[in-house]
C-alpha cells in the first residue's frame, strides 16, 4: 500500500511540475502579460499549498480516504482542462481546480503513508515523499513531449493518466482504510471515538510552540530550495554568462540528488532520531551556500548535488516530526508542513528577487545563507527524541 500511494504522489504532482512549461506554450497563444502568468502560478499555489490544512482538518474529523482517489483524479483534470483554455479566466479557473486536487490528495495520502510505515515512519514516509519529488521532476519532460503528440490540446493525456491512477486508488480503497485499523497511533486512539471522529481537535498548550517552531523552520528550508531552483539558472546565465543547457543541467542535478537526499533522511532520522537529522542538515546547507561563488567546474556540480541531497532529506522528516506532535491530528500536521509551510516559500522567491533587482544576482546567494542560519537556531529548540517519547507515555 505505501507503493501505490508514493505513485499516486508521483501522479498526482506531475501537474505542479508541468504548470510553467505549460504556461511558456500557452502565454502568446492566450496573449497573456507576465502578471498574468504570475497570477495563474499564484491561485494555483494557493489552491495546492496555503489551503492544505484545511483538508488537514477534514481528514482528522472525517473518514475522508476518498480524498486520495479523488484528488488524484482532479488535479489531472485541472492541467488538462489547460491545453483546451480559450481563455485568460478559463486557465485561472483550471489551475485553481488543479490545486485543489493536489491540496485533497497530500494530508490524506500522507496520514496513511505514515499508518503504512509501522514503526519506521521516517523511512516510510521518505518513501512516500520521493514519489512527490519525481512526479515535479518528470512534469516538464511528460508535458514537452505530449506537446510533441498532440500540440497544446495534448495536455488532455494528464487526464487519462491521472483518471487510470485513481481508478486503480479507488480499487484499492478498502484496503487503503484497512491500514489505519491495523496501524493507528496509540495516543491518536484514545483521542477518536467509535464513528471515526476526532474528540479532540486543539492541540495541547506545550504543543504549540514546537509546532510553529517547526512551520518556520521549514518556511526557512522552503526558501533555499525555491530560491535556489529559481535563481541557479538565472545566476549562471545572466551573470557569468554560462548556456541554458549548463543551468539547465545544474537545476536538473539538484532535484534528483534531492530524491536520493529523500530516501536517505528518513531511515537515518529512525535510526539517529528526527530533530538530529534535521539539525545537521540546516548546519551543512550553511557552508554549501557560501561556496556557491567560489568553485567551478565539475567540483560546482558535486557541490550542487551535495546541496540537493541535504535541503530536500529533511522533507519527510519534518512531516514525521510535525505528525508526532500532533498523533491525533496527522492529517491537519501534514497539510500544514507539506502544503501551508513549503507554500510560503513564494514569499522567499519574491524577497530574493527584490534583493537580485537592488544589489544583483551574486547577492541573492549571500542573503540565502541567512535562511539556514535562522533555521538552525530554531531546529536546537525544536523536540529531540526523549520528549517526544515523554510526550508520547504521558499521553
Amino acid at each position: 500500500m505505501l507503493s501505490l500511494l508514493g505513485i499516486g504522489h508521483a501522479i498526482t504532482d506531475i501537474g505542479q511540475g508541468a504548470l510553467p512549461m505549460i504556461l511558456a506554450y500557452l502565454q502568446p497563444v492566450l496573449l497573456l502579460s507576465q502578471l498574468q502568468v504570475g497570477i495563474v502560478m499564484l491561485a494555483f499555489t494557493l489552491s495546492s499549498s496555503i489551503v492544505q490544512p484545511v483538508f488537514g482538518v477534514l481528514s482528522d474529523r472525517f473518514r475522508a480516504v476518498w480524498l486520495i482517489p479523488l484528488g488524484c483524479l482532479l488535479a489531472g483534470l485541472g492541467i488538462a482542462m489547460t491545453g483546451f483554455a480559450p481563455n485568460y479566466l478559463f486557465l485561472l479557473m483550471a489551475g485553481l481546480l488543479s490545486g485543489l486536487g493536489v491540496a485533497a490528495y497530500h494530508p490524506e495520502g500522507s496520514k496513511f503513508a505514515r499508518f503504512a510505515s509501522g514503526d519506521r515512519k521516517a523511512s516510510g514516509m521518505s518513501l512516500f515523499s520521493v514519489g512527490g519529488n519525481l512526479g515535479f521532476a518528470a512534469g516538464p519532460l511528460l508535458v514537452t513531449w505530449f506537446f510533441v503528440l498532440s500540440g497544446l490540446h495534448g495536455t488532455w493525456y494528464f487526464l487519462l493518466l491521472n483518471a487510470a491512477m485513481a481508478l486503480l486508488l479507488v480499487t484499492n480503497l478498502s484496503s487503503i482504510s484497512g491500514i489505519q485499523e491495523r496501524y493507528i497511533d496509540p495516543v491518536a486512539q484514545k483521542e477518536l471515538d467509535t464513528s471515526g471522529k476526532s474528540k479532540t481537535v486543539c492541540p495541547m498548550p506545550g504543543i504549540v510552540v514546537p509546532v510553529v517552531l517547526l512551520v518556520l523552520l521549514v518556511v526557512m528550508r522552503s526558501w533555499v530550495h525555491l530560491g535556489l531552483v529559481t535563481y541557479l539558472p538565472q545566476y549562471y546565465i545572466h551573470h557569468l554568462h554560462q548556456s541554458e543547457v549548463y543551468a539547465a543541467t545544474l537545476v536538473s542535478v539538484f532535484l534528483f540528488a534531492g530524491v536520493f537526499g529523500t530516501l536517505t533522511g528518513g531511515p537515518a532520522a529512525d535510526r539517529w532520531g528526527l530533530k538530529t537529522v534535521i539539525v545537521g542538515s540546516m548546519a551543512l546547507m550553511i557552508p554549501f551556500l557560501y561556496l556557491f561563488q567560489y568553485i567551478s567546474g565539475i567540483w560546482l556540480v558535486v557541490l550542487v548535488a551535495l546541496t540537493g541531497f541535504v535541503v530536500v532529506s529533511t522533507f519527510a522528516v519534518t512531516v514525521v516530526l510535525a505528525q508526532e506532535l500532533l498523533p491525533n491530528q496527522v492529517g491537519f500536521a501534514s497539510g500544514l508542513i507539506l502544503g501551508f509551510a513549503i507554500g510560503l516559500g513564494g514569499i522567499g522567491t519574491t524577497l530574493l528577487g527584490w534583493v537580485a533587482d537592488h544589489w544583483g544576482l551574486p547577492a541573492v546567494f549571500q542573503t540565502m545563507i541567512i535562511f539556514p542560519v535562522i533555521g538552525l537556531l530554531i531546529a536546537i529548540f525544536l523536540p529531540g527524541r526523549r520528549q517526544l517519547s515523554r510526550r508520547q507515555a504521558m499521553s
